[in-house]
């Protein structure tokens, strides 16, 4: 970025060198779907092809909050790092959307917990066993900020290992689950 600004609609903005807003910057490097080219090695893991470059190992990921998906997904390497950002993903290719279902399907996979068993600590960690809709679950969270509290009594519980676990209403759990719940939040 440079210290240049472009007078625009009465307020000054910030420019590259090359004259272009952020907000431009942003919509120049969108990936339009005939762009790329998405599949998954036997391996599963996801590939997407770029204008002629390759890159496998990618993990996707929306743009945007779980709880507002835009129409836009991030593709990210190994250290995280984005290597492409795509724009309308519903009008890719048959096969490459269905490659980018099924990666987004395991990246954004949420058990829901139907109860609550029990939930122990010791030295600072939260031993939680609990019913899902895919059976028994036991897991441990090492801190309380890996429990966001959402409206409607909506939970979303991060493990140690990175699993997400959801409560989708509090308030529709037996009493017990719901006074445990309580008391770990």
């Amino acid at each position: 970025m440079s210290d240049q600004t472009i007078e625009g609609e009465g307020r000054n903005r910030e420019a590259t060198q090359e004259g272009r807003t952020p907000a431009e910057e942003v919509a120049q490097s969108l990936l339009q779907p005939e762009q790329v080219r998405i599949w998954e090695d036997p391996f599963q893991n996801l590939c997407i092809s770029v204008d002629g470059n390759e890159y496998t190992g990618v993990r996707p990921r929306h743009a945007f909050p779980l709880t507002g998906r835009a129409d836009y997904v991030s593709f990210l390497d190994g250290k995280d790092l984005e290597v492409a950002l795509l724009a309308h993903p519903h009008k890719l290719d048959k096969a490459s959307r269905q490659a980018l279902k099924n990666a987004l399907e395991r990246m954004y996979y949420v058990a829901k917990i139907t109860r609550v068993d029990a939930i122990t600590e010791k030295m600072g960690v939260s031993q939680w066993e609990v019913e899902t809709d895919r059976g028994y679950a036991s897991f441990e969270v090492v801190d309380r900020n890996n429990i966001r509290k959402l409206p409607r009594g909506r939970l979303m519980i991060q493990d140690v290992d990175g699993n997400r676990f959801e409560v989708v209403d509090s308030t529709e759990l037996d009493e017990r689950s719901q006074a445990l719940l309580f008391r770990e939040t």
